[in-house]
């Protein structure tokens, strides 16, 4: 149910999705989306649209077998159930976040906006998130939903597709390995619905596992027209092989040797390509520049370090490539708004909480 704040009339909207049949029902993937009080309706209402269209979509008849579509059951929770307000004020009605409905659950989306730096202090939320996550296959926290991940001490069961085909190469997909090795994972926000590490990338990436690149791209032309292009990385049956193993290579490189000084034509010369076309498709595949890998890997290794050791901070800057003190200081607060001696005790804190 949503509805205006406000208005004094109430806009009722039953479900995200159409409902399945009552014969296809036990059938049907569920998907969640966690949502909190003042949470981003944009990133919500794109991930819903897209199960939507997917349920449209006509798939091709196997032998002896009618036409079906896809089939995916959407619900929307919160850590009690209930109204909960959007960013703008409208309101989406949701069951609570351990209903038995999670029970046999595909996938979970955490919604990003504002809201979520407050949820993520949130006691009983965290606490049923911690008992939830474990049991579902694919969790990808959105934008600022990152935050409520962490505070749960649950980045390292941030999984997702990491939109990659192979099982065995998304484990070891560099990407992801950065992601696993950080005890706070750090939320870069969505800038656009169309980014192929958005909220559309991820719902079309479940979309490509179940049902093939075709349905992914078809679904994808519906949603946003156009956005194949920059979804390539989603939608395509394979990038060519030779280079998407030369950019691995390269992002291998970087976080084998990102405590030396590293430049964009150190990096390009290793992947074997033309710092140009390097930069282009590191960003596609990888989704962050070759620059911003880089601090990532430096700052991953210097929360680690922060988090298992006592050395101070000069030597752990010196370490991870950062330089100096002063150097990792400035990186820790521009991307995680606390200093390094900060991050230390907080990670503490959170020990001492937990033991």
């Amino acid at each position: 149910m949503v509805y205006a704040n406000g208005t004094g009339r109430l806009q009722v909207v039953r479900a995200a999705a159409e409902p399945p049949p009552a014969d296809t029902a036990s059938a049907a993937k569920r998907i969640g989306i966690l949502i909190f009080e003042e949470f981003s309706l944009v990133e919500v209402s794109s991930i819903s649209e897209v199960f939507a269209l997917a349920n449209q979509v006509r798939l091709p008849a196997e032998a002896g077998q009618p036409a079906r579509a896809p089939n995916y059951s959407l619900m929307f929770l919160s850590s009690e159930g209930g109204s909960v307000a959007s960013t703008c004020s409208m309101r989406i009605w949701t069951e609570g976040l351990e209903t038995r409905w999670m029970n046999e659950c595909d996938a979970l989306f955490i919604a990003g906006g504002a809201g979520a730096r407050q949820a993520r202090h949130d006691a009983v939320l965290r606490k049923r998130l911690g008992r939830v996550a474990p049991k579902i296959p694919f969790v990808k926290a959105i934008g600022e939903g990152a935050h409520i991940l962490a505070a749960a001490n649950l980045s390292v069961l941030n999984r997702s597709l990491d939109f990659v085909g192979d099982t065995d190469e998304r484990a070891t997909s560099p990407a992801l390995m950065s992601t696993l090795s950080n005890p706070l994972f750090i939320a870069e926000q969505t800038l656009t619905l169309d980014d192929p590490k958005g909220p559309i990338a991820a719902a079309l990436s479940i979309i490509k596992r179940d049902h093939g690149s075709a349905v992914a791209r078809e679904v994808s032309e519906r949603s946003i027209p156009g956005a194949w292009q920059k979804l390539a990385t989603v939608l395509d049956d394979t990038e060519g092989g030779g280079v998407r193993q030369k950019i691995e290579a390269a992002a291998r490189w970087i976080r084998e040797n990102y405590v030396q000084p590293i430049s964009i034509t150190d990096a390009a010369r290793v992947a074997a390509m033309s710092e140009r076309n390097f930069l282009r498709r590191f960003k596609a595949q990888i989704g962050l520049t070759p620059s911003e890998y880089l601090l990532r890997a430096r700052l991953d290794a210097s929360c680690m370090l922060l988090a298992a050791t006592d050395l101070p901070v000069d030597k752990i800057a010196r370490r991870c490539g950062a330089g100096s003190g002063d150097g990792l200081a400035k990186i820790f607060r521009k991307r995680l708004s606390i200093s390094p001696t900060e991050y230390r005790m907080a990670g503490r804190r959170k020990q001492g909480d937990t033991s």
